[in-house]
């Protein structure tokens, strides 16, 4: 008679339950510490060391300049020189886009430019394009 293989043979297996907790620990605690942290809007001051050029993609660039005062002016308005209200830089810009869609958006505003009127200007472009609205600097002059 044959005797019977022992039940109790050694596994070579590797285990990976314990690798499994700790992977789930450290998901755990990236999903907590993720969900903490803040984002908001990447904003660059006037004025920088290191500011580069806008690299133009399209033929046009769709500018809306904000003054010391607030007013918005439109780059490719009849007359780039006069105030216009939101309303009709929304649709200019709306009427512009639909005919060009490469076109880029930027947001031009002055130091002393109120920061809540330079992100409505952002928001305005955002509505329009539905991408993201880049703010113009110029290299720091020493």
């Amino acid at each position: 008679m044959r005797r019977r293989k022992r039940a109790n043979k050694l596994n070579s297996d590797m285990n990976i339950v314990p690798y499994v907790d700790v992977m789930f620990v450290l998901l755990t605690i990236f999903m907590v510490t993720a969900t903490t942290i803040s984002v908001g809007i990447d904003v660059e001051p006037p004025q920088m060391d290191s500011s580069q050029a806008v690299a133009i993609e399209g033929d046009e660039m769709m500018v809306i300049s904000v003054d010391a005062s607030g007013s918005f002016f439109f780059n490719l308005a009849d007359n780039p020189n006069i105030a216009l209200p939101e309303d009709e830089i929304l649709r200019q810009a709306s009427t512009l886009f639909s005919e060009n869609e490469q076109m880029q958006a930027l947001v031009k505003g002055d130091q002393k430019a109120p920061y809540g009127k330079i992100i409505d200007a952002m928001s305005l472009l955002q509505r329009v394009t539905q991408k993201n609205v880049q703010l113009m600097t110029i290299p720091f002059e020493e």
